[in-house]
């Protein structure tokens, strides 16, 4: 049954190497009993944590095995549905088969006329790390949730924030910044600053040093450095695009910028933009990570529009947890917004699958256009787990110049 279970594992990653990021406990290389399972998933893991494209071909040609083999646990896999439930399977067994020789060799020692309680002591340990692995006890777990909230507490007193910083005070003391694992989403019609309010998050983190990344599917990634000079010194982002002398005087001193910005304009697949994060995650130790924007995002397969993103919110979600970090996800909403001339609400992102659901934050941006009046821009806090909701928050907009800052909070 285990061997079955460990085929099943290898040949679901096979297929979607995506299924590796829904197994609920990790698996290691040497949970696997059988050499060439062991030796597939070794690579497998280290391939995707490259961000590299993982097959039966791939994975072979990279030393992971026999294509023959490979090949026949990839055809013989009809899907990576229950991978999960395999993966269960294969640990339980790891377990049961580390236990057992722990057993046989506390009687080898036992016959070897070993002292009783050194024995003993050897047994109880390989016991009690089996069963920490098997998951933490509450108290353990308990402690851990108030010496996190205590540390949140301290930050926010000293007006830090754990993670990364939202760029904008009132919010970092809703939210306590931007950190995971969480699910942000991030709406709002076209032309209502989202991304310009996303890169100046991602800048001004990597302004200070902290690692993050940009996936763009919307905008160049030249186009978007571009913007992030014009933010950070205030220029007039049209005049630097355009190469005014003045700008571009100015802007000379981004050459010396070493910014751990890592940006990504040429992906659009949903499994090319995950390995992209994984890669960045563990060869850069990203602290953030944005997608722009949701709609755009391809996934492979049949399937409604509905159906496809609300796959991508729940994977992305899945993602964000097994990575620790939180991810910031754009999309577009509702036409309704603007016809009924009101205020976004959680309703008008439901055409986008399960994402209402899966956040854990949904932020809106939000323009009132005003009759011979400059319009008004909001940024709304439309759900929070575990945090103030229903909040509006005033902003000031300078689009030249790509500058977002705010004025003051009110309840929706």
């Amino acid at each position: 049954m285990s061997i079955n279970s460990e085929n099943s594992v290898i040949g679901a990653l096979l297929i979607d190497p995506q299924a590796l990021y829904k197994i609920s406990e990790p698996l290691k290389p040497s949970d696997f009993r059988k050499p060439e399972n062991r030796k597939a998933y070794a690579m497998i893991c280290r391939m995707l944590k490259a961000g590299e494209g993982v097959d039966a071909v791939t994975v072979a040609e990279a030393g992971g095995g026999e294509l023959a083999y490979l090949g026949t646990l990839a055809k013989d896999t009809a899907s990576s549905y229950n991978v999960d439930a395999y993966a269960r399977t294969v640990k339980q067994t790891s377990r049961t088969r580390q236990l057992m020789l722990s057993l046989k060799n506390a009687l080898a020692q036992i016959e070897n006329n070993q002292p009783i309680e050194e024995v003993r002591q050897s047994v109880m340990a390989s016991i009690e790390d089996n069963a920490q692995h098997a998951g933490k006890p509450f108290s353990e777990i308990v402690a851990d949730s108030l010496d996190r909230a205590e540390q949140a507490g301290k930050l926010r007193d000293s007006g830090a924030v754990i993670g990364v910083s939202t760029g904008l005070p009132i919010l970092n003391h809703m939210t306590g910044g931007f950190h995971g694992p969480k699910l942000i989403v991030l709406g709002g019609r076209p032309g209502t600053y989202k991304t310009a309010y996303a890169l100046q998050v991602v800048t001004r983190a990597a302004s200070q040093g902290q690692p993050v990344g940009f996936v763009s599917l919307e905008m160049g990634g030249g186009e978007l450095v571009t913007r992030a000079i014009a933010n950070q010194l205030s220029l007039n982002g049209s005049d630097l695009s355009h190469g005014d002398e003045q700008a571009l005087s100015a802007a000379q001193v981004a050459r010396e910028w070493d910014w751990p910005l890592h940006i990504e304009d040429r992906l659009f697949n949903w499994p090319d933009i995950v390995a992209r994060i994984i890669g960045w995650r563990h060869q850069h130790k990203i602290e953030l990570a944005v997608i722009d924007y949701l709609q755009i995002v391809r996934v492979p397969g049949k399937g409604s529009r509905f159906e496809k993103l609300g796959e991508i919110s729940r994977e992305f979600k899945l993602l964000s947890k097994r990575l620790g970090i939180p991810i910031l996800l754009l999309a577009q909403i509702s036409r309704d917004v603007e016809k009924e001339k009101r205020r976004p609400l959680l309703s008008d992102i439901r055409e986008c699958g399960n994402v209402e659901q899966d956040a854990d934050v949904v932020l809106f941006t939000h323009c009132y256009q005003q009759k011979d009046r400059p319009d008004r821009y909001e940024l709304i806090v439309a759900k929070q787990r575990n945090g103030p909701a229903r909040k509006v928050i005033r902003l000031n907009v300078d689009g030249s110049r790509y500058l977002i800052s705010e004025q003051w909070e009110q309840d929706a």
